[in-house]
């Protein structure tokens, strides 16, 4: 407890001074109002003891310390401006004489003022962090709504906790079940783009210690931590102080972690900073499983669902997207219609069983042969289609003709290990040279596989 005390009387001063030392308060003299101007202006205090003298400058007083409360010191038959001292906001008055246990009555009160004034203080902070979280939470909320991408959510929604606790950078780390490798899919700050990609095993460094036992972690110092990992700090040239890290769970299951370092201003990571990034990364894992399964779902209606390749819906949404795209820009396109010859004997002979796997067995072959960019596409019962973006017409026949080989060279298994062969019959089209539209594309290509079946089938026609 710092008190400052103005008295013009030296000797006054000193009396008043002493007693307040007798009493266990430190406290700092003035004897001038020119003197008592420039303290209150530099110096912090708790209480201020001021002679009646100083009521002309208690609005200065109250501008640059309005949670102080001041005691006003008199004579007992000194005039006073008791409006003036009210006003000001004047928390006790002690009259010379005074004996040393009233002075210590006025000042206990004064004392519970202050406390009371500054536990008031931090009840409004609160009530303005938690305002300011839930207003953040709101946004989150928000941004889970209007977006299913993944790293738009996570950017989005991890800015938003970082500026809330106030800390220089933020990773979102996600588990790779094939490699059993955390991978930091997202990050901020003055290493952000370098981490992107790195790697942790699970139990190595705090991110990993977290992902193993599913339970978040603040560390306050990470010099002090023997589980604080310093390789990838290292590796980015980055200084790691602080970290929250939390682990984000999908049904009991650690799914990835993410964390937040360095609280800004050189302080800790509090309580409340912990409990409300828990609270945020509750809402992220619950803004990545909705994109997620939107995702498997959009997916879902884009796949056709016995040979897993694409289906006629993706077909005509990518021949969309493609034609738009390079309609100005003499974009190039070709398409392979294929339909199985005399499908409807191998379902006649050995079952549908037999002939749902051959299916299967035809797209298979077909991804084996095309172009990694290539499409192959389901189009509906024994038709498939292969879409080969940036390509003429004669890489396409080429194509065709691998694709012809590849499914009629070895045979095909029923029950009892009985064998039988199939072949296929195939139309070429390309775009711009036999058509401008996606659909008289695929009816070009499917034409001249018509012509192809019409003429002896097992072969490739071009439009």
């Amino acid at each position: 407890m710092e008190l400052i005390v103005f008295d013009p009387d030296r000797l006054r001063l000193s009396t008043l001074s002493r007693n307040l030392r007798e009493l266990g308060l430190s406290n700092t003299t003035v004897a001038s109002i020119a003197e008592l101007r420039k303290l209150i202006r530099k110096k912090k205090c708790d209480i201020c003891l001021l002679d009646v003298a100083a009521l002309t400058i208690l609005d200065q007083l109250r501008k640059q310390h309005e949670e102080v409360p001041v005691i006003l010191v008199a004579d007992r038959n000194a005039v006073m401006n008791l409006e003036k001292a009210i006003f000001a906001g004047v928390a006790g008055l002690l009259l010379r004489p005074y004996r040393i246990d009233f002075l210590q009555k006025v000042l206990e009160k004064a004392i519970q003022r202050r406390n009371e004034i500054i536990l008031n203080r931090k009840t409004v902070i609160s009530l303005k962090r938690k305002v300011q979280v839930m207003q953040t939470l709101n946004e989150v909320v928000q941004a889970i709504n209007s977006s299913l991408k993944p790293k738009e959510i996570l950017n989005t929604i991890m800015a938003k906790a970082a500026d809330l606790i106030n800390a220089e950078g933020w990773s979102v780390l996600l588990f790779n079940e094939k490699t059993r490798e955390l991978v930091f899919e997202a990050a901020s700050g003055k290493a952000g783009k370098k981490l992107l990609g790195m790697r942790l095993r699970i139990g190595q460094g705090v991110a990993g210690w977290v992902a193993r036992y599913g339970k978040s972690l603040m560390v306050p110092d990470v010099s002090k931590d023997p589980r604080f990992y310093s390789g990838v700090d290292q590796q980015t040239q980055f200084i790691t102080k602080s970290v929250l890290c939390v682990p984000m769970k999908s049904r009991d299951r650690v799914i990835g972690v993410v964390e937040v370092v360095n609280k800004i201003g050189e302080e800790s990571f509090t309580r409340d900073d912990f409990e409300i990034f828990e609270n945020v990364v509750a809402h992220l894992t619950i803004a990545l499983e909705k994109a997620n399964l939107y995702r498997k779902m959009e997916h879902a209606s884009l796949v056709d669902d016995l040979t897993q390749l694409y289906n006629t819906r993706y077909c005509n949404q990518f021949l969309d997207d493609f034609l738009i795209e390079r309609k100005d820009t003499s974009g190039k396109i070709s398409l392979i219609f294929l339909d199985i010859d005399f499908f409807k004997l191998v379902d006649d002979n050995f079952g549908h069983l037999v002939g749902s796997e051959t299916l299967k067995i035809v797209g298979e072959r077909m991804t084996q042969v095309v172009r990694k960019n290539d499409v192959i596409v389901r189009y509906g019962g024994d038709e498939y289609i292969v879409l080969l973006p940036n390509a003429e017409k004669k890489t396409a026949l080429i194509i065709a003709e691998r694709i012809r080989v590849a499914i009629s060279r070895d045979p095909f298994y029923a029950f009892g290990n009985k064998k039988f062969s199939i072949t296929v019959t195939l139309g070429v089209a390309a775009y711009p040279e036999d058509a401008k539209t996606r659909d008289d594309l695929i009816g070009k290509a499917d034409k001249a596989m018509y012509e192809g079946k019409m003429s002896g089938r097992n072969k490739v026609v071009s439009a």
